[in-house]
C-alpha cells in the first residue's frame, strides 16, 4: 500500500511569495508600508500582553508602547526618518558637487552629484512619491527573484 503525499517545495513556494509580494508593493506602493507598520505594530503588542502574562511588566509594557506607537504613528518615524536621510543625502551631495566642480572636463561627477542632492531633496519634500517609486523599485526586485528563483537561479 503506498500512501500518496503532497508535497510542496519550499523553493516553489518561496519564488511564489517573492512575486506575490512583488506584485503587492507595486500595485499598493507606500501604503503596504502602513500595512507593514500595523502588523509589526500588532505583533508588539500580542508579544506585550504575552510578557504581562507572564508577570514580564517591564517586557509588556515596553512591548504596549513600541506596539502601539508603530500602529499609531508609524508614519511619523518614517517621515523623521526620511527627512534625516534626505538631509545625510544632500550634504554628501553638495561634498560631491564641491569635488566634483575642482575636477576639469570629467562630467559623470558633477551629474552624480546633482541627481544625488536631487534625490535628497525629494526625500524631504516629496516624501510619497518617493515612498512610491521605493516600493515600485523593491515589488520589481522581488518579482525579478521570484521569477529567477522559479527556474532555479538566485539574484
Amino acid at each position: 500500500m503506498s500512501k500518496s503525499k503532497f508535497t510542496i517545495d519550499n523553493n516553489l513556494l518561496q519564488a511564489i511569495l517573492y512575486i506575490v509580494v512583488g506584485l503587492l508593493f507595486c500595485i499598493f506602493r507606500a501604503s503596504a508600508l502602513n500595512w507593514l507598520l500595523t502588523i509589526v505594530g500588532i505583533l508588539f503588542v500580542v508579544q506585550g500582553v504575552l510578557c504581562l502574562t507572564r508577570k514580564d511588566t517591564v517586557g509588556g509594557v515596553v512591548g504596549l508602547v513600541i506596539g502601539l506607537l508603530l500602529i499609531f504613528g508609524g508614519w511619523f518615524f518614517v517621515s523623521f526618518v526620511m527627512i534625516v536621510f534626505g538631509v545625510l543625502i544632500i550634504v554628501k551631495g553638495v561634498l560631491d558637487l564641491m569635488n566634483a566642480m575642482k575636477q576639469k572636463n570629467n562630467l559623470l561627477p558633477l551629474i552624480l552629484a546633482v541627481l544625488t542632492i536631487a534625490v535628497g531633496v525629494l526625500l524631504i519634500v516629496a516624501q510619497s512619491l518617493t515612498l512610491n517609486w521605493f516600493f515600485i523599485l523593491l515589488g520589481i526586485v522581488f518579482i525579478v527573484n521570484g521569477v529567477l528563483a522559479l527556474v532555479g537561479k538566485k539574484i
